[in-house]
């Protein structure tokens, strides 16, 4: 049983999650030219396992055929990250899910959009909607160990490195090495519950300062 079968089928293709700045939707065939002209730059391509390069528009077509299928199969819930003010396409996030109780997160961003954050908090808020309405037990990530702006994605969401080892990666040709990151529901549950104290400008004491 998939953590999506515990959903509607009638609500999965209408799934979104709101953020500060970012709307996380199903794909569409309406971002098939902004998703081809932001993959196919090396630089985000070659850092995943998954995206082709080149990358054309019928890759990205393809892309968004499948996840269509792959959410009412229970396989994948893959999101467009949509900029909320501008609502251009920026990248993909999503949950595959290899066992019943656990997801595994993945998520890319076009080059121009680093650097801002943005890949954290599309991270957060799935990882979020993961725990919270999938009752799965564990999120999992990798990176290639070269990657270091994803591995601070990572440990920013609140995973933590479990080791190193070999990844079949497809679009690459062979396996990469890979780091792996994992949290489990307990760490989440306890991040979201520590906020953070309240402190208050003070003047310091002349004893103090003696």
């Amino acid at each position: 049983m998939s953590p999506l079968e515990i959903l509607p089928a009638e609500i999965l293709p209408t799934i979104e999650i709101e953020t500060e700045r970012l709307i996380l939707r199903s794909p569409r065939f309406a971002d098939v030219p902004g998703m081809a002209a932001l993959a196919n730059d090396p630089a985000v391509a070659l850092m995943t396992g998954r995206l082709p390069f080149p990358y054309a528009e019928s890759d990205a077509l393809d892309f968004v055929h499948f996840q269509a299928e792959a959410r009412q199969a229970g396989k994948e819930l893959a999101f467009a990250i949509e900029c909320k003010e501008s609502g251009n396409f920026l990248g993909c996030v999503g949950l595959r899910f290899p066992k019943r109780d656990s997801a595994e997160i993945g998520y890319w961003l076009g080059q121009r959009h680093w650097g801002q954050g943005l890949a954290t908090e599309a991270a957060r808020a799935l990882i979020d909607h993961g725990f919270s309405t999938l009752g799965i037990a564990t999120v999992t990530g990798e990176c290639r160990v070269i990657n270091e702006a994803s591995r601070r994605v990572m440990e920013k969401c609140g995973l933590r490195y479990v080791n190193s080892g070999l990844r079949h990666a497809p679009a690459r040709g062979g396996a990469l090495p890979i780091d792996r990151f994992s949290l489990t529901r307990a760490d989440w549950a306890s991040f979201k519950a520590w906020r953070p104290a309240i402190v208050r400008g003070t003047t310091p004491s002349n004893e103090l300062m003696a």
